[in-house]
């Protein structure tokens, strides 16, 4: 590959990372529960999504948007430039939502949207294999199921959660012991978040390097005389940076938004919150599911303050819903007008 697509391709999956960093809300519930402030979230979530992505990111093969494209007679594989569209599209739809609002967006709905809008579109500038019969739309349902079902059972789940606690907290003798309790819950946060964002960062950086791991030029080793350094590592390396700083520079609006404008939280209250998202996502993963870890978190952060019986913020809420309708047509439409421009190109 010429060297200077080789280096358009890490630019683009630096920004792309560094958009999903920006849109990264895994730190709010620390925050809301002031166990963190934001600069400490930002700078923890930072330092852990760069390990994260480093050393569990090498296990994740998924090719980005495969799945929704085989409807066809044979199956179809997206070209550089289908990549290039899909990829710059969702770094421009994720710092808008992130930059304009701190809304948190679903970034498998950003690759959704993205990939049915380059899918359609393609035939228009000369892919004519392509187009909407080549959409498996079982998959398309199956994804937009469970972005129905996963706040239902992050609503659910967490309410059920949080309800067990409060009794626990309900036959506590004395506030000493009560604030005893909420303390060991903000240990227990503080803990559970950090492995949280690691386990993240492994996960999310493959939705930016995807079309780079399977390139040739990093196949293999650098050969360093003492050090062997795996050639993989080196876009893990990008993309990991790249979330860490967006997560820094942007990420503080979005996390503010979650942690302070949706309700009220304790670190009990945070914590089951977080625990529910963990495991509906980690059970999820295993049987296959499509679920969103953004959809599932928002859901659960309202569950606890309607189990608490704390005000939710109902018009932000409503700016969050919105924009997760919104973001699957969006994305397209960005994805189509920059395929339209770039086809061709590589």
């Amino acid at each position: 590959m010429e060297p200077l697509i080789l280096g358009a391709l890490l630019v683009i999956s630096f920004l792309v990372a560094f958009s999903i960093g920006g849109n990264d809300e895994a730190m709010a519930p620390a925050v809301g529960a002031n166990v963190f402030t934001v600069r400490a979230a930002v700078i923890i979530g930072g330092i852990t999504t760069v390990i994260g992505a480093v050393l569990l990111g090498g296990n994740v093969s998924e090719k980005v948007g495969s799945d929704l494209v085989g409807g066809g007679s044979e199956p179809m594989i997206l070209t550089i430039d289908m990549v290039f569209a899909i990829l710059i599209s969702m770094a421009i739809w994720l710092l808008i939502a992130s930059i304009s609002k701190g809304l948190p967006i679903s970034t498998t709905q950003c690759i959704v949207g993205s990939v049915l809008g380059v899918a359609i579109f393609a035939p228009v500038v000369g892919y004519s294999e392509w187009g909407i019969g080549v959409i498996d739309w079982y998959v398309v349902f199956e994804v937009f199921a469970g972005w129905i079902l996963s706040p239902l059972i992050g609503f659910v789940f967490s309410a059920g959660i949080f309800a067990v606690v409060r009794r626990i907290q309900e036959r506590a003798k004395g506030f000493n012991a009560l604030e005893r309790q909420e303390r060991i819950a903000s240990y227990l946060l503080a803990a559970f978040l950090i492995l949280t964002s690691l386990s993240r960062g492994g996960n999310d950086v493959a939705n930016a390097i995807a079309p780079l791991v399977v390139l040739p030029e990093f196949q293999g080793v650098y050969d360093l005389g003492y050090i062997i350094i795996p050639r993989y590592l080196v876009p893990l390396l990008v993309g990991g940076i790249g979330m860490a700083i967006g997560l820094i520079v942007v990420g503080r609006k979005v996390i503010k938004t979650l942690a302070t404008e949706v309700v009220t939280l304790s670190p009990s209250s945070a914590l089951s919150a977080s625990i529910s998202v963990a495991v509906i996502m980690f059970i999820g993963t295993l049987l296959g599911f499509p679920l969103s870890g953004t959809h599932v978190l928002v859901a659960a952060l309202i569950a606890v303050g309607w189990i608490s019986a704390t005000p939710i913020q109902m018009k932000q809420v409503k700016d969050i819903l919105i924009s997760w309708v919104v973001t699957v047509p969006i994305s397209a439409v960005f994805a189509i007008g920059i395929f339209w421009i770039t086809s061709g190109l590589f």
